[in-house]
């Protein structure tokens, strides 16, 4: 997800953005999708005609807000011909890098009471606009997190644990993902606007992760009502080389800097973490390596043990940096 969002935050960041009116809304606006993107070009193409083919309730105005952040590629042209029978749309360009700079830019220009976010490489069921945003216009929560289902040809058998959840699944009815996750999410508009604006530092096109949950942890420490649907699933259409040994290790490197970002934003003075605190994963982590080493070989495959260590062992090492005042791992 990106980013957000205190009024002083959407103004400053909306500023920069060109608003370039495709269609304008007529009268005020119930729902106002938030998409952004970048570089995606013919893939999106799918990704428009599945949410144009979204229902629409009847009485209900909704509107499509595109947010491309930098493209170099056909963006534009693939928004701009794709038919959209019951949404008005709204391209913006935000040039300046960063989803949390691109989506308090497409907040800025939308005005529905009810703002709902996905990604541009998920595909949304037929009822998912109102599925997801009834609960917050007849007043029952003021966020909700919707399911996000991985894409069949993507599903993989060693795809579990720590690695699922990396690449944004959200399947059990048990357990709710901490905070929110981008890829299908939604909130009322006063809830979004009350609490602080999120730290350009995260999400994609910076530290790459944490910008959607910060944002849930935010509403639900100001005292908003956040509710589960997981049977409202999109599904998930990453790019499979985000399947690859290299990209979870360096999955696993970003995500330990955002959370090394999201720790140091409590202002608490931190001292070093201790080596020991280390050498207990070290076991681990060796055990770990020698079996990764061992799935490379025969089948190339990712291991979810030696990624949640290697993860943990970078975090040391971002915490330590963090509490010398060292600059982050880039």
């Amino acid at each position: 997800m990106e980013g957000l969002v205190g009024d002083r935050s959407m103004k400053r960041t909306g500023a920069s953005a060109s608003q370039e009116t495709v269609a304008k809304p007529r009268g005020p606006v119930d729902v106002s999708i938030i998409i952004c993107t970048k570089d995606r070009g013919d893939p999106l193409r799918e990704v428009l005609a599945h949410l144009g083919r979204a229902r629409v309730p009847d009485g209900w105005r909704v509107e499509l807000v595109m947010v491309d952040n930098g493209s170099s590629d056909n963006t534009r042209e693939v928004v701009e011909t794709t038919h959209f029978p019951s949404l008005d749309v709204r391209f913006v360009s935000e040039p300046h890098g960063g989803k949390v700079r691109a989506f308090a830019a497409g907040v800025a220009a939308s005005s529905g009471r009810a703002l709902l976010m996905t990604d541009d490489d998920v595909h949304v069921p037929r009822n998912w606009i109102e599925d997801m945003c009834r609960p917050i216009l007849e007043g029952d929560a003021d966020a909700v997190q919707g399911g996000i289902r991985i894409a069949p040809h993507l599903e993989r058998p060693w795809l579990r644990g720590v690695l699922r959840y990396w690449v944004a699944s959200v399947e059990d009815p048990e357990f709710p993902p901490e905070g929110l996750v981008g890829a299908n999410m939604a909130c009322r508009r006063t809830a979004l606007e009350a609490v602080d604006p999120l730290d350009e530092r995260l999400g994609p096109g910076a530290a790459g992760f944490f910008e959607d949950t910060v944002l849930g942890w935010s509403l639900e420490r100001a005292g908003y009502r956040k509710i589960f649907l997981p049977q409202v699933a999109v599904e998930h259409h990453f790019r499979p080389d985000r399947l690859t040994i290299k990209a979870f290790m360096s999955t696993a490197r970003r995500m330990a800097v955002a959370q090394a970002i999201v720790e140091g934003g409590s202002g608490a003075k931190r001292t070093p973490p201790a080596l020991a605190t280390l050498l207990r994963q070290a076991p681990g982590l060796a055990v770990r390596s020698v079996t990764q080493l061992g799935r490379l070989a025969l089948r190339r495959q990712p291991d979810a043990g030696f990624m949640s260590r290697y993860y943990h062992a970078v975090l040391w090492r971002e915490r330590r940096n963090a509490a010398l005042g060292r600059a982050p791992y880039a």
